[in-house]
């Protein structure tokens, strides 16, 4: 026990068994994936162009809604109980994941604050405290769909059908290529660059792939996922609120 500290580190989780999905909720969960990526979120976004509220708001009811749509997809469509993509409760968890959580979370968080503090300090001097804290539960709300799709909708099925290395690397690619990262396509346009993009997003990917496979810990990554959309992200939302 003296080494639990360090597990984690080693992503070395104790191991649970597959989640035991018949065949029709493995294809009702691929159904709920397409509908929301490519149906749903998309309409979201248009619609909310013709929406009548405050800038900052919108970005928020639109993360809020997609949760929402969600759980409700997964809860009573798919009739999947959400503890088997990851969203046990903290006193369902293991001593080794709590353990990485509550050194891993802070430790990302103090990093990306360093990084940014010179950003930050001129948020505070500009009194964008409030907006700190609007676009903070809408990047997190993000992270958490993003996650819930992309690592424990798609990558949990093409585990199950090509095995761990095969499953987590197209789940992966689908992650950085796909309907999530589409559009960097079209910003490369006028700088190739602009594509090295994609290699951040892969690695990235992957380590949130690998991690939520040795953990089957959706909650860990989902919060490390929206702190670094917030910091990368969401800092740069509020100084385009601003101007």
């Amino acid at each position: 026990m003296k080494h639990s500290w360090w597990r984690g580190q080693l992503f070395l989780f104790d191991p649970l068994p597959p989640p035991a999905f018949t065949a029709s909720q493995r294809l009702r969960l691929l159904a709920i994936f397409l509908a929301l990526e490519f149906l749903f979120r998309p309409l979201l976004r248009n619609a909310a162009k013709h929406w009548h509220i405050a800038a900052a708001w919108s970005p928020l009811l639109q993360m809020a809604l997609l949760v929402a749509a969600a759980w409700l997809l997964l809860s009573s469509f798919a009739r999947v109980p959400l503890r088997e993509l990851g969203l046990r409760p903290w006193r369902k968890w293991a001593r080794t994941e709590k353990l990485y959580f509550v050194q891993i979370l802070p430790l990302t968080v103090a990093i990306f604050f360093m990084v940014q503090f010179p950003t930050l300090k001129h948020l505070f001097a500009a009194h964008a405290a409030h907006l700190l804290g609007i676009v903070f539960l809408q990047q997190m709300l993000w992270g958490l769909y993003q996650e819930l799709l992309y690592r424990g909708i798609v990558q949990t099925e093409l585990v199950h059908r090509f095995g761990a290395i095969w499953g987590i690397l197209v789940a992966n690619l689908v992650f950085t290529f796909g309907p999530l990262h589409f559009y960097h396509f079209a910003l490369s346009r006028h700088d190739h660059a602009h594509l090295w993009i994609f290699v951040g997003i892969f690695a990235i990917g992957l380590y949130f792939a690998v991690l939520y496979h040795r953990s089957r810990n959706l909650w860990i990554i989902a919060a490390l996922h929206g702190c670094g959309d917030f910091f990368i992200d969401g800092l740069a939302q509020i100084i385009r609120f601003l101007r």
